[in-house]
């Protein structure tokens, strides 16, 4: 339920190479310039990539900037190789959202409760409104890194 509402994706999939041979294959797609997302081993068989799009342009530091995550680990099995994916949407799509549907709420309840003018209530049915496309939005972009890491590397969804 947690992972629905922060639009989290945890996704498996298959890929009939060997374990090495993905590696060396997802090293190579890490290294060319020319993609829409970067990436890196973090471990043996651990690795991470970001797309290449920037959510906030000036730099915060320690703070996440890039529009999505991917965290993958790659897992030997008998009928090939695994790959699990855990991508989301920078943190701040996600988050977005769940204030802004509780403010839109508290808003509507209130301007209900205190029979207040119509403007109140529209009010809060737009932030309602921003809520829900920006997750949305959120959906877009983790679904954006996961198509276009998947698309280099000829996997199957398990």
């Amino acid at each position: 339920m947690i992972e629905k509402i922060l639009n989290t994706k945890k996704i498996n999939y298959s890929s009939n190479l060997n374990g090495d041979n993905l590696k060396q294959k997802i090293e190579g797609i890490f290294e060319q310039s020319n993609l829409s997302f970067v990436g890196k081993f973090t471990s043996q068989n651990e690795f991470t990539a970001y797309d290449k799009w920037t959510y906030i342009t000036w730099y915060v530091p320690n703070f996440r900037r890039k529009t999505a995550y991917l965290k993958g680990k790659i897992i030997k099995s008998g009928k090939g190789t695994l790959i699990k994916l855990n991508i989301k949407p920078n943190p701040v799509i996600s988050i977005f959202p769940i204030l802004t549907l509780i403010i839109g709420i508290i808003t509507i309840i209130v301007a209900e409760s205190n029979n207040e003018n119509n403007e109140t209530l529209i009010f809060g049915l737009i932030i309602i409104a921003v809520g829900i496309l920006f997750y949305l939005f959120g959906i877009f972009l983790r679904n954006r890194l996961r198509n276009n890491f998947k698309k280099y590397l000829d996997l199957k969804m398990v």
